[in-house]
């Protein structure tokens, strides 16, 4: 239970979120592919770590964290999708 509940405070990773997404959830499967949505996925956070905006930085860790805790369904019907932040 205290292991759940440190890891449910940390950020997950690009590597994290692109295996649920496409592996888990089959998400985007169609398009891309995990080794290209880690990719992505990490030039995303190098480029928002290079602003000053620190709200994108928030706002993209906390989808990546949505990502990582909603189930496949909610994920499939956009819940965790924020057009602000994400280029792919």
């Amino acid at each position: 239970m205290l292991a759940t509940l440190l890891l449910s405070g940390c950020t997950p990773t690009c590597e994290e979120v692109c295996v649920r997404l496409v592996d888990e959830c089959g998400s985007g499967t169609e398009l891309i592919n995990t080794d290209e949505c880690q990719e992505s996925c990490q030039d995303q956070r190098d480029l928002y770590q290079k602003w000053d905006d620190g709200g994108l930085r928030d706002d993209f860790d906390a989808s990546l964290e949505c990502y990582r805790d909603s189930s496949c369904e909610d994920i499939s019907a956009g819940a965790c999708y924020n057009q602000d932040i994400w280029t792919f």
